[in-house]
């Protein structure tokens, strides 16, 4: 049934608190069936139900965030309102954690319970998104958030319970539902500007909206928006200490930086290269003797992230360490990049009949965000495949023209000279630029019926492209450097005289175009059958019908001996496939009696992949009084493998050390091994499996809701989900395949598991027929084991006038937590349990940003006339410092086993994290609001986390605003 429902003004940006919103969590009483008014067709969507009747009970757990709320407390995106989720856990993908060198880098997503991006749907307004092209760890499916607009969303609704028997794969964390404004009315801008206490890290954001028509008296609604956002990078060096710094001395560390003093036997320490060249004499191009001096030494020690000279005593076993400029190890490195994100919008409504409604909507949504490496390439590098290299490419005494080298200040005596380098004029640097494109068509309404309930039907479509360009500039080809350093076309001595288009010689542009598509065609059919003592008996059933596609090309080439490789990994990951999806599904409501009531759903998908999933769920609520509800819900659900799980790859390296006495005495000269069989780095690529099977979950969720006054609201809901056939590379230790493989004189004994070697190059220095090391293991996706998590969510909603003298003072308090039980994954083959709840783990998989027990938001709203004032409290409870996925089983309360940084000091617990946020607006006329929004207002800083590597000293998927501290946005919302 589809209520008539009062006309839907456009919310202010921050608006004046007149009266509270709806309880998170908190099912309404529904209301039986009534004669309809004329006019009464309104599009309505429920999250989590197949009816379109908002007064539906439901016994799922909603979270709904209003905009109104977001505004109050200052969210200025879809990706932050998702991020600051209580639920939201282990494995949120960040924009600071694409800083980091993510694999997707570009966007943002939620993972609803900690089990990953893949596992939360993401949905607008009831219907499906396409993927973002790259896969999250290389692996995962997920939709990105970065390019939602957030002026035209009415409400974010998050079912934290599983999903799949209303809308199929992948829900079984839960689903983000993002609801859009159904009408607006004239004119809207907001403007606002904000900087950090330190004058970086700058934002601007721009909106405008027009919309006309008046649903109720004129049947029909237009409206149009568009909006701009642009966030400046953020640099470690802008920081201040210690971040900015790798000289971890003062947190009771040691210096992390590169050639920051002479060690005891006076040579210098973590010798490497920097922005001012060094040089010495070579032997002829297998290495070099004597000692390192500057190439220039005039210029001196100057540069971006360069200080002063040091020099050691040169010595044989040294490598020759005398001279070299110091370098700070975090001047390149981002804590978030750059973003830039631009929207359009049309969205229409009409009233086609006065039983029916059409709405169409277009957007169109641009992201583009810009991550530098963390340091300039090297001219001494080996190839991302080792088989070339230019470590020993010499600058040579002549030039092609015959001429004496500038370059080299040994030519003159007729020696070569080997020169160590980074490339100051060459950072590395990607630029995502996804451009996504959607447009949906729904058409609802409802038949009169003389029996039962009406007829209510539904029948939508939509369809989305993703495209995503991948610009990478400053990564050298080994080409490249070869030609630099041998024809002089590269000013070593003066590299600020070297022209753009020498640059571009070394290190040419690359560019990957990926592209995700979804379409999808779904109707739905719903109707009251009879009544029982609780209300009427509703039947809803639907089918749906849709097309899935993602083309992602790697940029690496695999042969081994091809000059034009790059010297780094470059999106080492692809991921090709293409789907189609029937599926029909239904939903029984039972009102038994009035304090009970039952609903039964279930969802049949059959894949063309080959494999088919029939997703069931029972919930129930009792409300034995009218302040007390009870409600439970029991489900199953699916997550289909991702297109990289089934058709992709995905390249990482480690450095492995050949062992076998025979293998090291081929490959030896004069007694010595030659570098072939000394330690390099070994490729593992994980390659699609395409006869994974889905991942199953098992769900439960339930608890009370207690509404004690017409003011005040609790929830509290405990939650457990199992997944089985849990999808992960082929857990094999690959050192141990290549010592095999070796042993076995280049053969890997079949286990019949999905494992194969691909061998290297001949190795040069000895004769022909020398056995083969490994270049890479390949490995396969399997079904191997099983996750589970449970744990309790908590709720408060409150709103009243305060009391007394403050009469006129409005108060509306909204809280919610998380706690985190457990997390844990059961390795196959009798492997055990690791345990993550609590600790930085899971470690490998979702960026070390760890499972903490608890999380938690509150906010406060205070309203007197024209001013409102809302502070915000954040909480992340603190963390061990170990991961049993990197020390097995059962080692987490062990500080032995603690993760650290190479130059951090011991740690076994990271701090909980506070921080407080704080909105105050002014309504300057009835239609100019004045806003500012300050975050992190207290100044709290990060807790060092010294074990994550997805940020440097601080956790970035829960403190990122204590390593920024405060920073200040003010703005201003008018409406015309």
């Amino acid at each position: 049934m589809i209520p008539k429902r009062a006309r839907v003004s456009a919310p202010a940006a921050i608006p004046v608190v007149s009266a509270p919103t709806a309880a998170p969590s908190v099912p309404v009483e529904r209301a039986d069936a009534a004669p309809r008014p004329a006019n009464a067709s309104e599009s309505i969507v429920v999250t989590g139900s197949l009816f379109r009747d908002p007064n539906t009970r439901s016994a799922s757990p909603v979270t709904r965030l209003t905009a109104q709320e977001l505004q109050r407390r200052g969210v200025k995106s879809v990706s932050d309102a998702l991020q600051q989720l209580s639920s939201n856990g282990a494995g949120t993908l960040t924009n600071s954690w694409s800083a980091g060198g993510g694999f997707a880098a570009g966007s943002s997503a939620p993972s609803l319970r900690g089990l990953s991006t893949d596992s939360t749907l993401v949905l607008m307004d009831g219907q499906r998104l396409s993927y973002y092209p790259l896969a999250d760890d290389g692996e995962r499916n997920f939709v990105d958030i970065n390019w939602i607009p957030m002026s035209i969303m009415q409400t974010v609704d998050v079912l934290e319970d599983g999903g799949s028997a209303t809308y199929g794969a992948d829900a079984v964390a839960g689903v983000v539902n993002l609801i859009t404004r159904k009408q607006i009315q004239g004119w809207e801008a907001n403007a606002e500007g904000g900087v950090a206490q330190n004058g970086k890290s700058g934002h601007q954001k721009l909106s405008l909206t027009y919309g006309h028509g008046d649903l109720s008296r004129d049947g029909y609604n237009f409206y149009i928006n568009g909006e701009y956002q642009q966030d400046d990078p953020y640099y470690y060096r802008q920081a201040g200490a210690p971040y900015n710094t790798g000289d971890e001395t003062a947190l009771g560390g040691s210096n992390g930086n590169y050639n920051n003093g002479l060690n005891s036997s006076g040579a210098i320490q973590r010798f490497g290269a920097t922005t001012v060249p060094i040089v010495r004499p070579s032997d002829g191009g297998t290495g070099g003797v004597g000692a390192w001096q500057l190439l220039n030494p005039s210029a001196g020690c100057s540069g971006p992230g360069v200080g002063s000279l040091v020099t050691g005593i040169a010595s044989a076993g040294d490598n020759g360490r005398s001279q070299a400029c110091e370098r700070n190890a975090q001047q390149y490195a981002q804590i978030s990049p750059s973003l830039r994100r631009i929207d359009a919008t049309a969205h229409f409504t009409a009233n086609v009949t006065d039983k029916s409604q059409l709405v169409a909507m277009f957007t169109y949504g641009q992201v583009q965000s810009v991550v530098t490496g963390t340091t300039p390439s090297a001219v001494r590098v080996q190839s991302q495949d080792r088989s070339i290299n230019t470590l020993t490419t010499p600058l040579p005494v002549y030039l092609p023209n015959g001429q004496l080298n500038p370059n080299n200040p040994f030519a003159a005596q007729g020696e070569p000279a080997e020169i160590n380098y980074l490339f100051g004029d060459l950072i590395p640097t990607t630029t995502e630029l996804s451009q996504n494109y959607r447009g949906s068509l729904d058409y609802n309404g409802y038949v009169p019926s003389s029996w039962g309930g009406d007829w209510d039907y539904d029948a939508n479509f939509v369809g989305m492209n993703s495209t995503l360009d991948q610009t990478i500039t400053g990564v050298p080809t080994i080409a490249g450097i070869e030609n630099a350093i041998t024809s002089g076309s590269y000013n070593f001595v003066d590299p600020s005289k070297n022209s753009q288009a020498v640059l571009d010689s070394i290190a040419p542009k690359n560019h990957i175009h990926a592209r995700s598509e979804e379409y999808s065609l779904q109707g739905t059919l719903s109707k009251g059958l009879f009544h029982l003592p609780g209300g009427m008996v509703k039947l809803a059933i639907g089918g749906n019908f849709r097309y899935e596609a993602l083309n992602d090309p790697s940029a690496n080439t695999y042969d081994l001996g091809d000059p034009n490789q790059y010297t780094g990994l470059i999106n080492p990951v692809s991921a090709f496939g293409h789907r189609w999806v029937e599926s029909g599904f239904f939903e029984v409501n039972a009102p038994i009696i009035k304090m009970l009531d039952a609903d039964v759903s279930g969802r049949y998908d059959h894949y063309s992949e080959g494999f088919s999933h029939f997703s069931p769920k029972v919930g129930v609520t009792f409300k034995p009084t009218e302040k007390l509800w009870l409600r439970g819900t029991f489900s199953k659900g699916f997550r289909v493998p991702s297109f990289a799980e089934t058709g992709g790859t995905t390249v990482g390296y480690t450095t492995y050390t050949p062992s076998d006495p025979d293998f090291i005495a081929a490959h030896s000269v004069g007694g010595a091994p030659t570098a072939y069989a000394q330690s390099y780095s070994l490729g593992q690529r994980t390659i699609g499996n395409p006869n994974l099977k889905p991942e199953t979950s098992t769900s439960f969720s339930g608890g009370p809701v207690f509404q004690p006054t017409k003011w005040l609201s609790l929830t509290a809901d405990y939650y457990y989900i199992r997944k089985n056939h849990y999808i992960t590379p082929n857990p094999i230790n690959v050192f141990g395949v290549a010592d095999a493989w070796i042993a076995n004189n280049n053969a890997y004994p079949s286990t019949g598991l999905p494992v194969s070697v691909r061998p290297d190059i001949p190795d040069t220095a000895v004769a022909a027929g020398a056995p083969l090391r490994p270049a890479e293991i390949d490995v396969g996706y399997v079904n191997a084991n099983k996750e589970t998590t449970d744990g309790f969510d908590l709720a408060l909603q409150a709103h009243s006038r305060l009391p007394g003298l403050l009469h006129d003072v409005m108060w509306v308090s909204q809280g919610r937590a998380t706690y985190v039980h457990s997390l844990n994954l059961t390795l196959p083959n009798g492997g055990g349990t690791e345990h993550f709840a609590g600790t930085i783990g899971p470690y490998g998989a979702v960026s070390a940003s760890g499972t903490p027990h608890w999380k938690a938001n509150w906010s406060n709203t205070l309203t007197y006339k024209k001013l409102s004032v809302t502070p915000t409290v954040y909480y992340t409870s603190g963390y061990r410092t170990t991961a049993e996925d990197q020390t097995g089983p059962d080692s987490r309360y062990d500080c032995a086993n603690q993760l650290t940084g190479s130059f951090s000091p011991s740690q076994c617990h990271v701090k909980a994290w506070w921080d407080v946020d704080l909105t105050v607006s002014y309504d300057i006329t009835p239609k100019l609001t004045a806003y500012v929004n300050v975050y992190n207002l207290l100044g709290f800083r990060s807790p060092y986390d010294f074990a994550t590597y997805g940020g440097y000293l601080y956790n970035p998927a829960w403190s990122q605003n204590g390593v920024v501290q405060r920073n200040f946005q003010f703005g201003v919302h008018a409406t015309f």
